[in-house]
């Protein structure tokens, strides 16, 4: 079972967080990290990379986002490779992302296959929520467009 934390236990603010799991196919701890980049009212990026073997490919999802204060209709975000010399690199791309506040903390659910020869070898399943760690920069109109 993975070790996690909240959104809640961090106020929202996830930049990286450094996941333990138990893998499926060895006896030792492999490590799933998930990051959050640029996270924009358009679109935020979360990064997985799987600590285990080099040649593993990381596959899943993120689906949100889900709120216990509101209800609204999920998404789903497939991860993809980055690069076809890192397998076990994978990015999804959010688009028009609900953002986590202490009002509405939406939240989205992240679930990760590391595979290794068509074998799933360890996985994740958890949560994360989405928050700008930098403040909005005014919008510059040209005249007679805003």
């Amino acid at each position: 079972m993975p070790r996690r934390k909240d959104a809640k236990e961090h106020n929202g603010l996830l930049a990286t967080l450094r996941l333990g799991v138990r893998s499926m196919a060895s006896m030792g701890q492999d490590q799933f990290e998930i990051s959050v980049g640029d996270v924009t009212d358009m679109a935020a990026h979360v990064r997985a990379r799987y600590g285990g073997p080099a040649s593993a490919v990381l596959r899943g999802t993120v689906r949100g986002p889900f709120c216990e204060h509101g209800r609204t209709l999920p998404a789903e975000f497939a991860f993809r490779q980055l690069d076809a010399k890192q397998a076990n690199v994978a990015e999804a791309v959010i688009t028009d992302p609900c953002l986590w506040t202490p009002e509405m903390p939406h939240v989205y659910r992240v679930e990760l296959q590391a595979m290794d020869g068509g074998a799933v070898i360890a996985t994740y399943d958890g949560t994360i929520g989405l928050r700008r760690l930098a403040p909005r920069r005014p919008v510059d109109f040209a005249p007679g467009t805003g």
